[in-house]
């Protein structure tokens, strides 16, 4: 016969409320009895010390029971005024922390008042507030770093820009942690790029990559755990902290590893100032921050890689149109308002259908990336370019006149010309044709207009022969004699 399954037999029985002994009572008891014992016991006593033989007398008995007896109600009356004083102070300090922590957990988590009792007596009693005071404290460090983190997560989730939040990852380690200064680094294309730095001299010796440095680097990144590193024993040179003073070395430093999703996106590397913490909750407060922020790291890096992918075009590694007339319109905006000059190139493959015709569409790619990749590895960091569209680009120069566009024009061109573009053994030469325009040479409040009086002599070079730079000034475009 099957058992049948009884859903009352997995409620737990509640056992029912033992009975509170008072303290106060059993000492009370204890008191008493105890002089009564010593009340009995002192006729005997005196007898035999004082080796006297008459008879003990019942009245005799009964004096010393009651003086005995009187003794110990008056020993608990006295220790019962002093000590239920003290307890009574800790029992109204408790009551009284107990309320500022409902205040504050209930509330918005900050607090100016100390969750502390102060210390009157260097006893059990004062062991017994001592060890409230620890427990408050801790309580209070839990209930600034909830605080804490609602900030955080509030300021992190409303911006996924990679360089914003790294900002404030580094600057809520320095506000809330015992770090001083930092510097943060993120996983890119597998590799620990710099992402933020804080207070830490940004000269030569700082990487802007990192790299798996005597394997310390390395351990902390594939362990995910916090190293202590003393920089004078390990020849750490390279993080020097800078304050007013100058720059100096610190003596130790802490590798910081932000994982998310069992994977090491970030690692901080930072100095530490005192702390009147010990090592292991110092250890352990990184360690809480840093599961907070790894999320939000990895969101933003992911972010960042997918504008990446969505700015750039998929063929030549250049911006592609729309996000470089995006640059376009930031760059002409901020000529415009520091009146600084602006120019741009337009920059096209000279009988570019010519090499599809002849070699075939895959050449025509090869011939794009490497024109592409010639223009780019030659412009200034502050210049762009953009795949304009097909075989034609645009290039961007921030604060270059016509003069100087002209000349970077025409070492563009230069250069192209002497690149070649292998393909099944076959050397591909081709030549660009360009037209420059600049801000100071015509009239507009429309970055459009820029483009198109560089189309303008784009086209004039084109008609002229081809391989040629023109500019465009005075409404007209003027061919620029070779540079040979």
């Amino acid at each position: 016969m099957q058992k049948q399954h009884n859903p009352m037999a997995q409620i737990p029985t509640l056992k029912p409320p033992s009975s509170k002994k008072n303290v106060f009572h059993i000492l009370f008891l204890c008191m008493v009895a105890f002089g009564l014992v010593m009340g009995l016991a002192f006729p005997p006593l005196e007898k035999l010390y004082f080796n006297d033989n008459t008879p003990i007398s019942w009245s005799f008995v009964l004096m010393c029971t009651t003086a005995g007896i009187t003794v110990g109600v008056a020993n608990y009356i006295i220790f019962s005024l002093i000590v239920s004083r003290e307890l009574r102070f800790l029992v109204d300090g408790m009551n009284t922390i107990n309320a500022q922590i409902s205040k504050a957990l209930f509330g918005n988590g900050k607090h100016d008042e100390s969750f502390a009792i102060e210390v009157r007596s260097d006893d059990i009693l004062g062991e017994v507030t001592k060890a409230f005071n620890v427990m408050g404290t801790t309580v209070e460090q839990r209930l600034y770093q909830e605080a804490s983190f609602r900030e955080i997560v509030s300021a992190l989730s409303a911006n996924v820009d990679l360089e914003q939040t790294s900002q404030n990852i580094l600057q809520y380690y320095i506000e809330s942690t015992c770090i001083t200064s930092g510097i943060l680094y993120g996983k890119k294309d597998d590799k620990m790029t710099l992402l933020a730095s804080h207070d830490i001299d940004t000269g030569s010796n700082l990487p802007k990559e990192l790299e798996s440095w005597q394997g310390i680097i390395k351990d902390a990144i594939e362990s995910g755990t916090i190293h202590t590193i003393d920089t004078e024993k390990q020849c750490f040179d390279w993080v020097n902290v800078t304050t007013p003073y100058g720059t100096l070395r610190p003596k130790t430093l802490r590798l910081i590893p932000l994982t998310a999703d069992k994977s090491t996106v970030g690692l901080v590397v930072a100095a530490c100032g005192q702390s009147d913490h010990p090592e292991s909750m110092q250890i352990e407060t990184l360690k809480t921050y840093s599961k907070y922020m790894a999320p939000y790291l990895q969101n933003a890096l992911l972010h960042h890689k997918i504008q990446e992918m969505a700015s750039y075009d998929a063929l030549t590694h250049v911006l592609n149109r729309r996000f470089g007339l995006i640059r376009l319109h930031e760059e002409f905006s901020t000529a415009l308002r520091h009146r600084s000059d602006l120019s741009v190139i337009m920059l096209d493959i000279d009988k570019f259908k010519n090499v599809n015709d002849t070699h075939g569409h895959e050449a025509g790619d090869i011939v794009l990336k490497t024109v592409a990749s010639t223009i780019a590895l030659n412009l200034r960091n502050e210049e762009v370019i953009c795949r304009y569209g097909g075989e034609e680009f645009l290039i961007i120069l921030p604060m270059a006149n016509l003069n100087k566009a002209g000349l970077a024009a025409e070492r563009l061109r230069k250069l192209v010309a002497q690149q070649t573009s292998l393909y099944k053994d076959k050397d591909i030469l081709v030549t660009v044709s360009l037209g420059v325009s600049s801000l100071s040479s015509i009239i507009t409040q429309n970055e459009n207009n820029l483009i198109n009086s560089a189309d303008t002599a784009l086209y004039h070079s084109k008609h002229m022969g081809r391989n040629q730079v023109s500019l465009f000034r005075n409404n007209e475009s003027i061919l620029l004699p070779k540079n040979k």
